[in-house]
């Protein structure tokens, strides 16, 4: 991995050789987010050497090579003309590049505690002797730019003022000199503070379990580098509601660090913070430089390629909205759904469904550029999306990629035919000439790539792992996690936090499969192997119980007859070893006069 020039930020503003110099130094994106100014496409980012971070902008003469060569947050680069310049009402210290080499587009991040430089200088200013043309006595960091006093922990946030008064309290108000940057949170800081923005934040909802009853809410808090969820409970989450106020910023410091749990949430920051009776968190007015939006969008044609269960941002077109309608889950609880269709430039079009009080309040009309935040890839019948709970929806979004969705949708896409991903998998019926050997899947070692490959079979199944076959699931619409016993004979799931009295049985069938060339140990979940077997898990449950006759007979009609598989295979890591993973993700009964046609189709060709 290349090499940074580790300390060379601090050396551009605090050393008159360098400054003057500007030789070529080899930095760290850390975060990327594009400009567009009527001037020419901008980007800004954050760079970091290792030690400290600080902010650049790229000139639109070397967002072109950006953008061609891969690259994004991560990318190793070397700036070989820039400037450096004191900007805006905080004084920030900024580097204007017009030319850059990519020397490597991912990386790992480089250095642990990095600092931003801005804090830095604000607690060390006799060290910060760079000034530009436009940079003012008046906005020279001062001694004087502690961390605001916290002599009362439990005053969280100064009393609300009145809008006459909110230009003095932003002039005045003191700055933290120990802020750290989101993605530099872990448990092995004591001390710090971030500046952030209240990117969503959820109801107050109530919990029950073992241990009692209570109330608890979450947010998310956005800064230029990551976004991290921060969860209040009980006298805490009362405390905090009111003054967490979502597209506001805050300072926040002396909340708990703990490991992130991803069934809660879609962020990617593997901490996240726990807001308790000693957390301080304080209005923060000037927050210009805090983004208020972050999204990480995936094209539409790209989630063909993605595993079901994946988290992603996605923008687009509403094609069409459909009637909300009803449906009730196993266990008896009523749910509120509404499917609408998103498309892309990318010509391609999905179906987005929305849940309960999303669902109903739904009004945007047809027509109307919308961006997903927290959107859910399932493989059910080809690839659909669904809105998680801690999931937004964003009208006409102030991101450069809306506006281009817009432009495009406006001037041609409106009138196009778009490919929709519910063909993929699932329904579609793969033809003849498509299919593979067992033989061929193998020579060929698909599922070794870094992506899953996809193919279809046609294979008789000769055994059946019937010792363990299904696990005891959440009955709880759209969770499908394993449930506990309890000693009170209830089944209790983690993520949803409730007690069931019964568990709903879900497949996770491991069956073998040959053909005249190998053999494959294959996954079946939930609906293929329903449709393998024809009967629902907890059937089958109850019938090994009760009936094993029963259940022997219906797993004996299954050996040594053919079915078509679709099959996807992905590499696995297990105990330091590679494997692959073969999962059914749809089964089909064979259509014999389909086979017999196409034999005589290619006995003919064979004659001619």
């Amino acid at each position: 991995m290349a090499e940074l020039d580790t300390g060379i930020l601090k050396k551009l503003f605090t050393s008159e050789q360098h400054w003057n110099a500007k030789a070529p130094a080899t930095l760290q994106v850390s975060n990327v987010r594009p400009i567009p100014n009527e001037a020419g496409k901008r980007l800004r980012l954050l760079v970091s050497d290792g030690v400290f971070s600080t902010h650049a902008v790229v000139r639109p003469e070397g967002v072109a090579y950006c953008e061609e060569n891969g690259f994004q947050r991560s990318s190793i680069v070397t700036i070989q003309r820039y400037e450096i310049e004191r900007m805006g009402a905080g004084n920030k210290h900024v580097i204007i590049i017009s030319d850059l080499v990519i020397k490597q587009s991912v990386a790992s991040k480089v250095g642990t505690a990095i600092e931003s430089l801005d804090d830095y200088f604000r607690a060390h200013p006799e060290e910060d002797i760079y000034q530009s043309a436009e940079a003012g006595e008046e906005n020279t960091p001062t001694p004087q730019a502690e961390a605001p006093k916290q002599e009362q922990p439990k005053q969280s946030i100064p009393q609300p003022q009145s809008s006459t008064n909110t230009n003095k309290a932003s002039s005045n108000q003191k700055k933290p000199s120990n802020i750290y940057a989101i993605d530099q949170l872990s448990p092995y800081q004591n001390i710090w503070t971030i500046k952030a923005r209240v990117s969503f934040k959820g109801e107050m909802r109530t919990w029950s379990n073992q241990r009692g009853e209570g109330k608890l809410f979450n947010v998310n808090l956005l800064d230029e580098t990551d976004e991290i969820r921060a969860t209040a409970f009980n006298d805490n989450a009362e405390k905090f509601y009111n003054l967490l106020q979502e597209g506001k910023a805050y300072y926040v410091s002396k909340a708990r660090i703990q490991p992130s749990r991803p069934q809660f949430s879609n962020l990617k920051h593997p901490y996240e913070l726990q807001l308790d009776r000693d957390t301080v968190i304080e209005e923060c007015f000037d927050a210009d430089d805090v983004p208020k939006l972050s999204f990480d969008f995936v094209k539409l044609n790209k989630i063909q390629d993605l595993e079901a269960d994946s988290i992603i941002d996605v923008v687009g077109v509403i094609k069409e909205v459909n009637p909300h309608f009803q449906i009730t889950s196993k266990a008896g609880r009523a749910y509120d759904r509404r499917d609408i269709t998103v498309v892309d430039d990318s010509q391609f079009a999905i179906s987005v469904g929305l849940w309960n009080k999303t669902a109903l309040e739904f009004d945007t009309p047809e027509g109307t550029v919308i961006a997903i935040k927290g959107a859910k890839v399932s493989d059910f019948n080809g690839k659909t999306l669904s809105i998680t709970p801690s999931g937004t929806i964003t009208t006409n979004p102030d991101a450069p990629e809306a506006y281009a969705i817009k432009g495009w949708y406006d001037a041609q896409g409106r009138n196009e035919n778009f490919q929709t991903l519910k063909t993929e998998l699932g329904t579609r019926k793969t033809s003849i000439e498509e299919r593979k050997t067992i033989g061929d899947v193998q020579n060929l070692e698909l599922g070794l790539g870094e992506k899953p490959d996809y193919f279809t079979i046609k294979s008789s199944v000769n055994f059946l792992k019937t010792d363990n076959f299904s696990y005891p699931a959440c009955s709880s619409e759209g969770c499908n996690r394993k449930v506990i016993e309890q000693h009170d004979g209830t089944w209790r799931c983690e993520k949803c936090d409730i007690n069931h009295a019964v568990p709903l049985y879900r497949y996770i069938l491991t069956i073998s499969v040959v053909d005249p060339t190998g053999q494959l140990w294959v996954t079946l979940f939930e609906d293929q192997a329903k449709a393998l077997l024809g009967y629902s898990a907890n059937d089958l449950v109850k019938y090994k119980e009760e009936d094993n006759s029963l259940f022997t007979s219906i797993v004996s009609k299954i050996q040594m007859n053919e079915f078509e598989f679709r099959i996807r295979a992905r590499q696995d890591n297990y105990n330091g070893q590679v494997r692959i993973r073969y999962n059914a993700v749809n089964v089909n009964k064979i259509d014999f006069s389909n086979e017999a046609e196409y034999l005589v189709k290619k006995f003919e060709s064979l004659g001619a």
